[in-house]
């Protein structure tokens, strides 16, 4: 079955949204980054905000909707072909896709097996990855299809 085409004004409105996904992504990297909060809750509370924002943009940058209401990628790129604007999917962030599943959003008998040293999770290069991503999305998006957060250098004139 075939998604209906969104209008530029729906994807500027929802594109609103995805800019909160990465901003979200983006700060929680930095914020465990600082290295702060150590191995305390809030730096667990840290990582999993960080992989649930992760888990959204890695099926908005390469899933294909389940639903109707779905927004991914493919919907601001009509008459382009983003899976090869885009490439496949690193090593690391693939690994992110499974993880989070198994160690974060169930409870999975999988956890038990994890390592010490396979629970650490790369946060820096996982945000390397995605933000290049993100790079390349927003570069192949018309700019009529992105909200005022996408351009903040040309509020205000």
């Amino acid at each position: 079955m075939a998604r209906r085409a969104r209008t530029d004004d729906e994807l500027r409105a929802v594109s609103e949204h995805l800019h909160y996904e990465v901003s979200m992504f983006l700060t929680l990297t930095r914020a465990m980054a600082t290295g702060v909060f150590g191995t305390s809750a809030i730096n667990n509370a840290l990582l999993e905000a960080f992989t649930v924002h992760a888990r959204v943009l890695l099926d908005f940058l390469f899933s294909e909707a389940r639903y109707e209401d779905d927004v991914v990628a493919g919907n601001f790129l009509a008459g382009q072909d983003w899976p090869t604007i885009r490439g496949t999917v690193s090593p690391i962030l693939d690994a992110v896709r499974k993880r989070v599943g198994k160690e974060v959003a169930h409870l999975t008998y999988a956890r038990v097996t994890v390592t010490p040293d396979a629970k650490q999770w790369r946060f820096l290069d996982i945000a390397k990855d995605m933000e290049s991503l993100v790079r390349c999305f927003v570069a192949a998006v018309p700019k009529s299809r992105l909200g005022p957060s996408w351009h903040p250098a040309e509020e205000g004139g």
